[in-house]
């Protein structure tokens, strides 16, 4: 899913641009350039609060929000459609970029 942000296996952040099928183009922050790698080599950047989120597992996956607050691994989330609070595992949501649009 683009727009969110990754940390690539060597410790670099960035931004997923585009996917298809494996392999992702992701902007590199530290370096100021794209990079093509395979999905498993990066992880999603844990979100803080505040943070605008994307769940990236379960039947919700894909929808954005606003983290509001965090209680130990759960995340408390307002949906950005439909304005619902929702508690999910911050292991479910993803970091969106300031570039997503």
């Amino acid at each position: 899913s683009s727009g969110i942000n990754a940390e690539y296996g060597i410790g670099q952040t960035g931004y997923i641009r585009s996917v298809s099928g494996p392999v992702s183009t992701v902007w590199l922050y530290e370096e100021e350039r794209e990079f093509e790698c395979q999905s498993f080599q990066m992880k999603p950047v844990v979100p803080k609060k505040q943070d605008k989120v994307v769940i990236i597992t379960g039947n919700r996956r894909g929808n954005h929000g606003q983290l509001i607050n965090i209680d130990n691994d759960d995340g408390i989330v307002k949906a950005d459609k439909s304005l619902e609070l929702r508690i999910l595992k911050l292991d479910s949501l993803a970091k969106l970029s300031a570039h997503h649009t």
